[in-house]
């Protein structure tokens, strides 16, 4: 049975209705995991878990199921980390169903935006806003925008292994990126893209392997350096590539501060506009290392973007091409991240309902809605349910 066979057989079990697939020959990660019991099982029961529970709560919302089905078959439909995407937005409708006290969970919340709360893509001459998630808290309603977090340079480095490997036919050799530090997120993303499509570097890496090099140095067009080492096959023994990776969270904050800005046309302009970031260990490695790491991260990204990114008057135009005349300011989209929410989904290794990890952090900068952490005491109203850890940054305001 392939891959999406066996998770059409899963969804189909748990929506009782017929699903069918476009590419049955399709591979994954994810859809790879829930064909292997044997070896995942717990991310398995997991997974099919967080559906029935989704399918429960939502059992006589019609178009509602039908979205959630979408958005379930989406995983077993792409390759690399694009599963990561539709996968995130069903983890966030999972945490959030199971606070019984809140009401009103859309999923998801779009629409043409004039008929929608004021928004940027409104200011910017957008036809249309799509967000994730809306529901409402005790005296606020609040409205999210799910992103998967993964590392920029992680995954434009695989594309371009991915091309490398295309090229060659022998697939006898492992290659990795070292030495990997400073990873500016907007320095980066250009470095590499522009390595994508210039071929330059593919060139050079696969000229490496036919000589049977095991180091590779290149210059970036930043002028930076990118180290890449590569592991051949020895007789009697396996074939390892070792890298060295340093990680310290507030440089890793710093390099990623910018990020958010992506997500510009997913904020409102008077109601509160959140957005959250899911990390998995198989779609961001760089994340599976201990909870004081993450919980230091979390902070100091968030600190970043709402002290530093809302003071910052640079015209967008000069980052994206396509705001050039727009009068959009950095500052002015920081002022709109209402908060950020970040979920860690513990479900390869996890067992129980408490699965995720999660922290909310509050912008005091913020110009559409300010909401502090007694806005989400309807959290603990919930009996069994972990509530999230909750920052205003009230007293680190400066």
């Amino acid at each position: 049975m392939t891959q999406v066979e066996n998770y059409k057989e899963i969804l189909e079990s748990i929506f009782n209705q017929e699903v069918n697939f476009k590419d049955y020959t399709l591979e994954n990660n994810c859809i790879g995991a829930l064909n292997n019991h044997r070896n995942f099982h717990i991310f398995k029961e997991n997974f099919i878990t967080r559906l029935n529970r989704i399918n429960k709560y939502f059992y006589n919302s019609a178009h509602v199921l039908s979205e959630i089905i979408n958005t379930a078959k989406q995983i077993g439909q792409v390759r690399g980390y694009k599963w990561a995407g539709p996968y995130s937005e069903l983890v966030v409708l999972d945490y959030w169903i199971q606070f019984e006290n809140l009401t009103n969970i859309k999923y998801p919340d779009r629409g043409n935006v004039n008929e929608f709360a004021n928004s940027i893509a409104k200011q910017i001459g957008q036809q249309e806003i799509d967000l994730d998630i809306s529901l409402d808290l005790a005296t606020k309603k609040i409205f999210t925008d799910v992103k998967s977090l993964i590392p920029i340079h992680i995954e434009l480095i695989d594309n371009i292994i991915d091309k490398l490997n295309d090229r060659i036919k022998d697939k006898n050799y492992l290659i990795a990126i070292d030495n990997l530090f400073d990873v500016d997120y907007l320095r980066t993303k250009k470095d590499f893209v522009y390595e994508l499509q210039s071929g330059t570097l593919i060139d050079k890496l696969e000229d490496c392997i036919n000589n049977k090099k095991a180091f590779y140095r290149h210059t970036l067009k930043s002028g930076e350096m990118a180290e890449f080492r590569i592991a051949y096959p020895r007789p009697g023994l396996n074939t390892v590539v070792s890298t060295i990776r340093t990680l310290e969270p507030y440089k890793l904050a710093a390099d990623y501060k910018y990020k958010i800005l992506d997500y510009y046309n997913k904020l409102l302009i008077d109601a509160p506009s959140l957005i959250t970031f899911v990390i998995n260990p198989w779609f961001n490695q760089e994340l599976n290392i201990s909870f004081d790491f993450k919980n230091i991260f979390y902070r100091a990204l968030s600190r970043r973007i709402f002290m530093e990114l809302t003071k910052d008057s640079t015209d967008m135009g000069t980052i994206y091409p396509s705001l050039v005349g727009k009068n959009l300011r950095i500052s002015d989209v920081a002022k709109k991240v209402t908060g950020i929410i970040f979920i860690y989904d513990n479900s390869v290794i996890k067992t129980g309902k408490d699965i995720y990890d999660v922290s909310i952090f509050l912008n005091p900068n913020s110009t559409n809605i300010r909401l502090t952490r007694s806005d989400f005491d309807i959290l603990s109203w919930s009996y069994g349910v972990k509530g999230p850890f909750i920052d205003d940054f009230y007293y680190d305001n400066y």
